[in-house]
């Protein structure tokens, strides 16, 4: 039994000799995930696992603990009951402590948190959402992005956090479409691997989610039926994963949904076939929150003792979501008394687990001696932050150069439900923020404008789904007051109100939850929509203002694609902002006012209608045909994005396998141009996408500079999967396209002998 404590062993060794030693019961408590936000208590600024946590870890010890960090509205945690970066510490210390002293075999916890867009925890820093992070075309921000994540983690203690997530947002209606950076495979899978070797470098384990094929659910209704074959699941949705486990990542997290007639947490053919087979990955496969479980209403499984032993068998490592304790592993513990599963079946999930608890070092270090007070939202990392909020925005329209605004400019109305609203700046799965600790577009806009002397006035307008029109008038009258209007409309990802504090302390107050009767959220888990306008009466509002005849710039802050095509009819100018962050309002307003210049692209195509889902830029037939009530194009696609200066693309040229490109700033004003490079098969025995992107770079050229940019066709790009899965290559012309504008490319042919 001590040959596991033996350093100079493999990981996998030691996981090995540490297995021969436990009991079955052991062995499933490994498999399990608690929910440590139910189990403790916070008396000052100490909390205390509760009595029940202390009695299961006696019997059998958890072999993950999710949420000791965790803060949100279905937490129900916050700043007064919750894990502040002050009490990080102890509180995860506390939990391994119970693990290591208090258990017959002492095996340390493996500590795990969500962080799709930035750690979920209080005082943590707070990203753009995934649409933000593609739109920016920037792996090294990406980079960036995840060291900060893994360094933020790791000073907490966190072995594992939930990011990159890898799903492509295929289907705008589905409402999680703002966690995913694209819906092309190729820039996800570039954003993706970036993520993972950030957070890697900080020695903390990725988690890749949601294995797979979310993007494509059927009618946008989460969880339901991916319809895909296997030759577009080998060739689009499994390609960021087989990229981010070349990347090094060793944990993976099936999904709810079935692909094919088959739900991916029990399914054989993805979780060991594909997955552990032709992917080559030997990590372990975690399932998302109460997926076993919903094999039996899938119909899978006739209880959950057998739905528990189908997922094992699959391939799927470990069970969680249970609400109550009890319920950990007695799934599991049931099929194994019933004779559906023996030990062989556990120990090679088990082992897993364990050898991924070795590498990190958890059985010689089990607790933490971070200071996440002084390293979560930390200076350098808030810079992060901004930078990424800066290149997340895209440029749809700007017309009359009305932008960036100019200093004839003396007075600015803003309007709408997003310009002052501090947590609709920030998504889904995010923590409770402290009053100044995230910057609003209000904010941002007064800052600015009072070192330029310029008046601002402010006026709600209206909710973003509730029919209120009653703050209209105030609107409408500082509009016409003004000389520009900046009509701040969008979505909502949280169930919370704004932002406060005590008048009187300054004291952290509980947000507000709101009920379904006020509550605002239309975007983010769960939130499946029917349609894409704006809710509300935000559209009427925008009419009312459009009349008015001043200029008005629109800045929607949103978590998903919405109709645009009103406000590219009648808007003098208009900026999209996926939510952006903690730092988003100062990024928009320096955007606002040329301090920054806008080289996002759009990293979904834009629809014209729902009628015409899906419309994504990289289906096998781009040109579509028109409908005979609306064109089949979508409104403005994949990769499209303008700036406040201009670029040339020219002698594009092709020199065996490198492509070359030169790029001019034909501009008055710095800016960068995303120069994108797509190929086109002429001929081949499977068909494949009209145009398939595989390469881009994201350049910054002062007024009249000129760059050559390069790019190797490598062979992924030219080959593709069969639907065997196995990679073929094929001879033949191509055609390839590039440059930064996808309505005007230029092109050149390419042969592969």
């Amino acid at each position: 039994m001590t040959d596991y404590h033996d350093v100079s062993r493999s990981p996998s060794g030691r996981a090995r000799a540490l297995l021969r030693g436990m009991t079955t019961e052991e062995k499933i408590g490994q498999l399990c995930k608690g929910r440590a936000f139910d189990y403790y208590s916070r008396t000052g600024n100490t909390i205390m696992p509760n009595r029940d946590f202390v009695e299961f870890m006696h019997r059998r010890p958890f072999g993950t603990l999710y949420g000791v960090l965790r803060a949100d509205w279905w937490t129900k945690r916050d700043f007064v009951n919750g894990v502040t970066s002050a009490i990080a510490r102890d509180s995860r210390n506390r939990f391994q402590k119970i693990a290591v002293e208090e258990t017959r075999l002492g095996i340390p916890i493996l500590f795990v948190e969500e962080a799709p867009h930035g750690l979920m925890a209080l005082d943590a820093t707070v990203f753009p959402t995934g649409l933000g992070l593609g739109a920016a075309f920037d792996p090294e921000l990406l980079e960036q992005i995840g060291r900060v994540m893994g360094e933020e983690s790791a000073a907490a203690g966190i072995g594992s956090i939930y990011a990159p997530i890898l799903d492509l947002a295929i289907d705008p209606r589905w409402s999680r479409c703002e966690e995913c950076f694209s819906e092309d495979a190729f820039l996800c899978a570039r954003s993706a691997e970036a993520v993972v070797r950030g957070i890697r470098s900080a020695e903390v384990e990725p988690t890749l989610k949601h294995y797979v094929g979310g993007g494509h659910a059927e009618g946008g209704h989460n969880t339901m039926t991916a319809h895909l074959g296997p030759y577009e699941l080998f060739n689009r949705d499994l390609r960021p994963f087989r990229d981010c486990i070349k990347a090094g990542a060793k944990i993976v997290m099936s999904t709810y949904h079935d692909v094919d007639g088959e739900p991916c947490t029990g399914s054989r053919w993805l979780l060991t076939d594909i997955l552990r087979g032709q992917l080559g990955f030997d990590g372990l496969v975690i399932a998302d929150g109460g997926a076993v479980g919903m094999l039996c209403g899938c119909r899978q499984a006739s209880d959950l003792k057998h739905a528990a032993a189908r997922a094992l068998k699959a391939g799927c490592d470990g069970e969680s979501g249970a609400n109550t304790l009890a319920e950990c592993g007695c799934n599991l513990l049931d099929a194994w008394n019933a004779g559906l599963i023996a030990d062989a079946d556990l120990d090679p999930a088990v082992g897993r687990l364990l050898e991924i608890k070795f590498k990190l070092g958890l059985f010689e270090h089990p607790y933490t001696d971070g200071k996440p007070e002084q390293v979560f939202a930390s200076a350098p990392h808030r810079e992060v932050a901004l930078n990424a909020a800066r290149e997340s925005f895209v440029l749809l329209k700007n017309e009359n150069s009305i932008l960036p605004i100019s200093s004839a400019c003396r007075s600015i109305a803003v309007i709408g439900p997003n310009a002052d609203h501090a947590m609709n700046m920030l998504g889904d799965y995010t923590a409770p923020q402290k009053s100044g600790g995230v910057i609003t577009l209000l904010d941002g806009i007064r800052a600015i404008a009072e070192e330029r002397g310029i008046e601002v006035h402010y006026a709600h307008g209206c909710a973003i789904r509730h029919m209120d029109r009653s703050g209209f008038e105030d609107a409408l009258s500082i509009a016409r007051e003004s000389d520009l209007t900046v009509f701040v409309p969008g979505g909502s990802s949280t169930r919370y109100g704004n932002v406060a504090t005590d008048p009187i302390t300054g004291a952290v107050l509980p947000p507000e939850i709101l009920g379904d009767d006020s509550c605002e959220k239309e975007s983010g888990e769960g939130t499946d929509r029917a349609t894409l306008c704006l809710s509300g009466v935000q559209p009427e509002l925008f009419r009312q203002l459009a009349a008015t005849g001043k200029p008005v710039v629109v800045v929607p802050i949103l978590g998903r694609p919405l109709l645009f095509g009103e406000f590219l009819e009648k808007a003098a100018a208009l900026l999209c902002v996926w939510y952006p962050g903690m730092e988003g309002g100062k990024a928009i307003a320096e955007t606002l006012f040329g301090r920054f210049n806008p080289g996002g692209k759009l990293p979904v195509s834009l629809p014209r209608s729902e009628g015409q889902l899906p419309v994504n830029g990289n289906s096998n037939r781009y040109e579509r045909n028109n409908y005979i009530d609306s064109p089949g194009t979508s409104l403005l696609p994949f990769g499209f994005g303008l700036s406040y200066t201009t670029f040339a693309c020219e002698n594009l040229t092709v020199d065996g396998r490198t492509v070359s490109l030169a790029v001019r700033n034909t501009g008055t004003v710095p800016g960068d141009e995303v120069v994108q490079f797509y190929l086109h098969a002429c001929c081949a025995s499977m068909l494949r996408p009209e145009r398939e992107l595989f390469g881009f770079h994201r350049i910054h050229l002062e007024p009249g500079e000129v760059r050559t940019v390069m790019q190797e066709i490598p062979d992924e790009a030219l080959g593709f999967y069969d639907r065997n899965g196995d990679f073929r290559l094929e001879p033949g012309e191509y055609r390839i396209g590039a440059g930064g504008n996808p309505k005007n490319l230029l092109s050149a042919t390419f042969w592969k002998n």
